[in-house]
């Protein structure tokens, strides 16, 4: 069974935000999940793009605010932009309290399987997950040293810039051809959206299959997520 935290909790998830609704769609529809399971209050807020800002929501926040980071690959947002929406979340006398990152946790590959069945792929197969990239490249690193430490063998990682070359059997680290194109691709991203799209765009172009749909929705994520809100089942 689940044991929830006790008076005065508002849990937020802070989400990167995207120009599309569908983003948006999944992460208030995370944040209803939630609050079901928890019986807390359960608000969402965006780094960016959607509304509300953690400003804006921090201004209504009082109690304890528990943030969970909804960033799924350790980039610069992880590191720059928390603590500065830490601080915003609590402008309103709010006792801000920050949950660790989803990013890594062996749940967000058990997460991609859950995608990868769905669609009717073979999550033994020959799979690349492709990460948004960073400017530091810490986004891409990150996905790497999760799949490496916790994803089949068969699963390889790459970023949006570097996929072409992966989907033409073509490793744009070393220049060596691969010995036969990915059974799937599959969008390394919480819900569908820009990123989602264009993955999806370039291995069709390819004729590769896409393992659509993000990772939000699935029953991995909505223990992960629980974790960080500090439940146990």
């Amino acid at each position: 069974m689940y044991r929830s935290r006790r008076v005065r909790t508002t849990v937020v998830l802070l989400a990167h935000g995207s120009p599309d609704p569908r983003h948006r769609q999944a992460v208030q529809a995370q944040a209803e999940r939630t609050a079901t399971v928890t019986g807390l209050p359960v608000r969402c807020a965006y780094l960016e793009t959607d509304t509300p800002s953690p400003e804006q929501l921090g201004a209504e926040l009082t109690g304890t605010v528990l943030v969970v980071p909804m960033l799924i690959t350790p980039a610069y947002h992880a590191r720059v932009d928390l603590p500065r929406a830490a601080d915003l979340l609590g402008r309103g006398g709010g006792r801000v309290v920050m949950a660790e990152s989803l990013a890594p946790d062996p749940m967000l590959v058990a997460g991609c399987v859950e995608v990868l069945d769905r669609c009717g792929v073979d999550p033994s197969g020959r799979v690349v997950l492709v990460a948004g990239g960073s400017s530091d490249g810490v986004a891409a690193r990150g996905l790497a040293a999760l799949v490496a430490r916790h994803g089949p063998p068969t699963w390889r990682t790459t970023t949006l810039a570097d996929l072409d070359p992966v989907l033409l059997e073509r490793d744009p680290a070393v220049g060596t051809y691969l010995p036969e194109p990915p059974a799937a691709v599959l969008p390394f991203v919480l819900a569908e959206g820009v990123l989602h799209d264009r993955v999806g765009r370039l291995a069709r172009s390819r004729h590769i299959p896409v393992a659509a749909g993000g990772l939000l929705g699935t029953a991995a994520l909505d223990r992960l997520i629980g974790r960080r809100v500090g439940l146990s089942n």
